[in-house]
């Protein structure tokens, strides 16, 4: 067993493990809920949305154990929603609660010269960013539509557009 080093940037590497737990916990939750109401279409634009979540954590925490830091850190408590308006919004709120905490880590790795964390939390914030939008859009067409259009168009899965027949 070796020693365990605390250092700034394993802190903010224990941050991101918490809220990321937080995060899949409340994202896989509403996927279940919105699959559970029939919204089959939504929820499969949230399946690829959140399917790298996992992979995100192992790469958080597997950069926690290349620095010498051990895993020790607090999950929030998830903000599950009760209907789809909540689960949307909890979300985007997630999301937008998001993008701070990430640009502090990426300067914290950043002065204490560790560009091997400042790119893996830059790349994380990339991908956060476009479920940020996605998120926001799809919030923004269930004002725009209303909870029963919005509901409708979200219940088939897309396909893609049919191919010809052969002759």
């Amino acid at each position: 067993m070796t020693d365990t080093q605390t250092t700034p940037v394993t802190e903010l590497l224990n941050q991101l493990l918490g809220s990321y737990w937080a995060g899949y916990a409340q994202h896989r939750t509403h996927l279940v809920l919105v699959e559970s109401w029939g919204l089959h279409g939504l929820a499969a634009g949230m399946a690829a949305r959140i399917a790298d979540e996992p992979v995100t954590i192992a790469a958080v925490l597997n950069r926690l154990l290349d620095l010498g830091g051990r895993p020790d850190f607090v999950v929030a408590k998830p903000a599950i929603g009760t209907s789809l308006r909540e689960v949307l919004e909890n979300d985007l709120e997630a999301q937008r609660g998001a993008r701070p905490g990430l640009n502090q880590a990426a300067e914290v790795a950043a002065a204490e010269h560790d560009a091997t964390t400042r790119i893996l939390i830059e790349t994380i914030l990339a991908d956060e960013e476009q479920h940020l939008a996605w998120l926001d859009t799809e919030l923004s067409l269930y004002h725009r539509l209303g909870e029963p259009l919005y509901t409708a168009q979200r219940l088939a899965v897309a396909t893609a557009a049919a191919s010809p027949s052969p002759a």
